[in-house]
């Protein structure tokens, strides 16, 4: 039996054994530097999802901030019909509230909008002019003293023609000039940011203008007389001057119009041109605005509700996100 033959392999030099020990401390400085890497990508990744998460929770108290309105505005059509008597006024949207859930707070406030002008009723159902409306903004601009805003702007931009309603008109050959190029919009407007796309708005007139008028379905939303302010009440009637559009509003603080009839009555508006075409003494539109602040981070809706006449059901029109310094009015806490 042959015996096996112990080979004796001789000792790695010096500098071999250098360059193996520098490989190893490369190997784990590289692991050390995935495994920093990797803990701090999956921080990251759990702070992302914490953020989601509280964006989402926030949300989802707009969302019931949301339907706990509607259920307020369905108790008001409930007593109003009860009363028989539907009237809208300041004081049902005078003030905000402030409610803290879950370490949460809660801000949000009414907006009556039918107190302002509807810019989609410068043109009627028909297509053509309402030469009411378009007579009444023309009062408004004066009064607000803009220049750059001309209601033949506004006409041309919802109506569906390519035909320039005046000399202040333009249509789609002066936009598709500019650059970059666009149409007009050619139907009614969805939002009141489009006045910023007519021609020669200036940023002032635009931000001046935005308080007295929305954007609301055409031929549904009367101006409500118990909600506009002093310059919408002014624009109404032919000849009304600052200081009777003031006494209007003293006397409604006295109490709300019961009828488009007792407000066209009222002694300061006598012998005027006064059309009451338009008008209302009550709201169907009603914009509610939401502010969610939780855990350092503020979600804001912007929701506009319908409430059908009726029979009083609500339906949510439009949610808007994207809209800051929503809460205005005086809060109470709850």
């Amino acid at each position: 039996m042959t015996k096996g033959v112990r080979k004796n392999y001789p000792a790695l030099p010096a500098q071999q054994r250098g360059i193996a020990l520098m490989m190893v401390i490369l190997v784990f400085a590289l692991v050390t530097i995935l495994s920093v890497g990797m803990y701090n990508r999956q921080g990251l990744f759990i702070q992302q999802a914490a953020t989601i998460a509280a964006q989402t929770q926030a949300y989802e108290y707009a969302r019931a901030s949301e339907t706990y309105g509607k259920r307020l505005l369905k108790a008001d059509w409930d007593e109003d019909k009860k009363e028989n008597k539907f009237i809208d006024d300041l004081e049902q949207v005078s003030s905000a509230l402030f409610v803290p859930v879950e370490e949460a707070f809660l801000e949000a406030q009414f907006n009556d909008v039918q107190g302002k002008f509807n810019l989609n009723d410068l043109v009627g159902l028909s297509g053509a002019q309402n030469e009411v409306m378009v007579a009444r903004f023309k009062r408004l601009l004066n009064r607000l003293a803009l220049e750059t805003v001309k209601v033949e702007l506004l006409i041309d931009w919802i109506d569906d023609n390519q035909e320039p309603s005046g000399f202040d008109g333009s249509e789609d050959g002066d936009y598709l000039g500019l650059n970059p190029p666009y149409r007009t919009g050619g139907q009614p407007m969805v939002h009141p940011s489009e006045l910023r796309m007519l021609l020669g708005v200036s940023d002032e007139d635009y931000s001046k203008l935005l308080e007295f008028v929305t954007v609301l379905p055409r031929g549904k939303a009367e101006i409500n007389v118990n909600t506009a302010p002093e310059e919408i009440l002014q624009s109404l009637v032919e000849g009304l001057s600052d200081q009777q559009a003031k006494e209007l509003v003293a006397v409604r603080e006295n109490g709300p119009w019961e009828s488009v009839e007792k407000f066209a009555a009222e002694p300061v508006l006598k012998g005027l041109n006064f059309d009451q075409s338009y008008l209302s003494v009550s709201s169907r539109f009603f914009g509610l605005a939401t502010r969610i602040t939780l855990a350092e981070r503020v979600v804001r809706l912007n929701s506009l509700i319908y409430r059908n006449p009726e029979d009083g059901q609500m339906l949510v029109l439009l949610r808007d996100q994207g809209q800051k310094y929503l809460i205005t009015k005086e809060q109470i806490t709850l």
